[in-house]
């Protein structure tokens, strides 16, 4: 079950009810969940007409941007403020949803510039229909998830499953796909993705700045396709800003050797490539100390990209550092413990640090991986 929070302008086109939007709603709450259109004023006069003879409530809720509203349906329905979705169409909704901590979908037909920013954005009736039943099976668990004393891991998707042939290279290929087309599978994914995200308490994670790992060739220029992926996941599962489009969290100074390349001869588990090949933006200098830093990855299989970059954000004084990945492969994850004895903020030689490494204490969740390989596949 879920639970499907709007607004009465949600379901206007041109000042009028629009007969498929009403439709999503209406199918979605004969399929057993609560739907409720709210606000602060009396219930329109439209409402009993264009509702008639569905299970659609209006709920007048004068506040209700302080997203107590959503606490309050999630409690009572025994679900989590994550179980919420709320379609938005103006700065009301958002808020409501950012307060409340449910995840936020924007009303592609509205022309609010707030709703134009949102990450996860419906362009119409259609896809929206369409994102509500791709998501509505992920409960927000993640597939693994570990901890050790310096960094956090955690994994959407155990891709050993997703077939043979396929490896990190092919992988990455899929997700530039889904992220360059757009569309329905691109806004499922960032909602089952901000779904976990909330599900582990990122709306309530204080001082938070998310960033990306950058890839083996990055130009720095922060449009990378997990750069707009991080960027859209950020407005939709976090009230922070605390990362700007143009500044990478990491810069990468000098290209590496692409590790998952099946051409690639070295010790894979040697960090040494990646740690003299980036360094922090020294835009953020100052910037991160006692923040609580997420660095997302399209796949891991060894870890060395979080090892490395928990390393570089511990000595700027991060809090804390969690790695996110769409996918993983094997039970090859290693933890590292890595020292930095220079500037993060600028290029690090070999003999600069220090490192060891040991078997991740991590556990895996077997729940249904169904609708998120889809979209992955």
């Amino acid at each position: 079950m879920q639970i499907l929070l709007t607004s009465p302008d949600s379901v206007l086109v041109a000042g009028v009810p629009h007969p498929a939007i009403v439709k999503v709603l209406a199918d979605f709450a004969t399929a057993g969940n609560p739907v409720a259109l709210l606000s602060n004023h009396p219930e329109p006069v439209w409402f009993k007409q264009a509702f008639a003879n569905t299970a659609v409530q209006f709920l007048r809720s004068p506040g209700r941007q302080d997203g107590g509203v959503v606490s309050h349906n999630a409690k009572h329905f025994k679900l989590q403020n994550h179980d919420v979705l709320v379609l938005a169409s103006k700065l009301d909704d958002i808020q409501m949803a950012k307060n409340g901590h449910a995840v936020v979908i924007g009303a592609g037909w509205s022309n609010n510039k707030y709703v134009a920013d949102l990450g996860i954005r419906a362009a119409n009736p259609t896809e929206l229909e369409q994102v509500i039943a791709l998501t509505a099976g992920w409960q927000g668990h993640w597939w693994y998830q570990g901890d050790t004393p310096g960094y956090s891991v955690k994994v959407l998707a155990d891709l050993s499953q997703i077939g043979k042939g396929i490896d990190q290279q092919v992988f990455a290929g899929k997700i530039k796909q889904t992220v360059k087309n757009g569309g329905v599978h691109l806004n499922a994914l960032l909602a089952v993705t901000a779904r976990s995200m909330l599900f582990m308490g990122a709306g309530v994670v204080p001082d938070l700045v998310w960033g990306v790992y950058p890839s083996s060739s990055s130009d720095n220029s922060d449009n990378e396709t997990l750069s707009d992926f991080t960027h859209r996941l950020r407005t939709t599962a976090s009230r922070v800003r605390n990362a700007e489009r143009g500044q990478p969290l990491f810069i990468r100074h000098t290209p590496s050797a692409k590790r998952s390349s099946g051409g690639f001869s070295g010790d894979r588990r040697d960090p040494t490539g990646q740690v003299t090949t980036i360094h922090l933006n020294p835009f953020y200098a100052n910037k991160l100390r006692g923040k609580n830093v997420v660095v997302v990855d399209d796949c891991t299989t060894y870890g060395v990209s979080f090892g490395v970059a928990a390393a570089f954000l511990r000595k700027a004084g991060a809090a804390s550092v969690t790695g996110i990945a769409l996918g993983k492969f094997g039970n090859q994850l290693s933890a590292y413990q890595i020292e930095l004895k220079t500037n993060p903020f600028a290029p690090v030689q070999a003999s600069d640090f220090i490192w060891a490494s040991s078997p991740f204490p991590g556990t895996s969740n077997f729940g249904s991986q169904a609708a998120l390989t889809s979209l992955l596949a």
